[in-house]
C-alpha cells in the first residue's frame, strides 16, 4: 500500500467521522456539479473516477480526472462570496464522495492532524500536474502516467489497472490528437505494457513504472 493511498484512507476516516459529512453516490455519466453553481463543501473522492472541466467556445473541455483520494469543490475555499464551482465535474463510472459543508471543513482544518492530511493531499495533487508537464512532449510515457495516476485496480489482481476513459476524452486531458494517441498505445502494446479492451486502456502496474521510471512516478501511486 503507498503512502498516499494510507494517506487518503486517514482523510476518508477523519471526514466520515465530521457530524455533517452525507456520502453521495453518483452513476456513471451523472453531473456531479455544473460550472457557475453555488459550492456549498468539499467532496473526498472515494470510489471511482471524475471528469473535471469547464466550457471553452460554448462546449465542455475536458481538463483532468479525478481519482479515489482527490478532492473536489475546492473552490468553497477560496475568497469568492458566495463560492461558486468554476468548472463541471462529471462521474465517468459509478462514482462515491463523501461530503462535508464548508463550515465543518473549516473548522476541521483548525486542528492539525486533519490540517496535516488536507495539506498531504494537495502537495500530491501539485506533484502530479507537475509530472504530467514533465511528460507532455513524449505521448507514450504520457499514457502509462495517466494508466499509473487514474487507472482503477482490478479486484482480482491489484497490480493490473484499468482505465474506464473514453479515447478522445482522455487525449483530450493529456492534450494529444487521435493519431498521436493511438500511435503512443501502439508503442506501448507492442513493448507489452498496455492493451485496449472493450474500447479503455488495460496496463501492467510494474511495467508502467519500468517506462517512466521510479523517480518521476514515486508521487503518481
Amino acid at each position: 500500500m503507498s503512502q498516499t493511498h494510507r494517506t487518503w484512507q486517514r482523510l476518508k476516516a477523519e471526514v466520515a467521522s465530521l457530524p455533517e459529512s452525507l456520502t453521495v453516490v453518483h452513476r456513471a455519466g451523472d453531473l456531479v456539479f455544473q460550472e457557475g453553481a453555488f459550492a456549498p463543501g468539499v467532496s473526498l473522492v472515494t470510489e471511482g473516477l471524475v471528469l473535471l472541466g469547464g466550457q471553452s467556445s460554448e462546449a465542455p473541455r475536458p481538463v483532468t480526472l479525478a481519482r479515489p483520494g482527490d478532492l473536489l469543490g475546492l473552490e468553497a475555499w477560496g475568497d469568492d462570496q458566495p463560492p461558486r464551482y468554476r468548472g463541471f465535474a462529471r462521474a465517468l463510472t459509478g462514482t462515491t464522495l463523501l461530503f462535508a459543508p464548508t463550515h465543518a471543513w473549516t473548522r476541521a482544518l483548525e486542528r492539525p492532524t486533519f490540517r496535516s492530511l488536507v495539506l498531504a493531499i494537495l502537495a500530491d495533487l501539485v506533484l502530479s500536474e507537475q509530472a504530467r508537464t514533465l511528460h507532455r512532449d513524449r505521448p507514450e510515457r504520457a499514457v502509462a502516467w495517466a494508466l499509473l495516476r487514474w487507472g482503477l485496480a482490478d479486484e482480482k489482481d491489484k497490480d493490473r489497472l484499468h482505465l474506464p476513459v473514453p479515447t478522445a476524452t482522455l487525449g483530450q486531458v493529456l492534450g494529444l490528437t487521435r493519431t498521436t494517441l493511438r500511435q503512443a498505445v501502439a508503442q506501448l502494446a507492442d513493448l507489452g505494457v498496455v492493451e485496449a479492451v472493450n474500447g479503455h486502456l488495460v496496463g501492467s502496474a510494474p511495467r508502467l513504472r519500468e517506462i517512466l521510471g521510479e523517480p518521476v512516478t514515486a508521487s503518481a501511486r
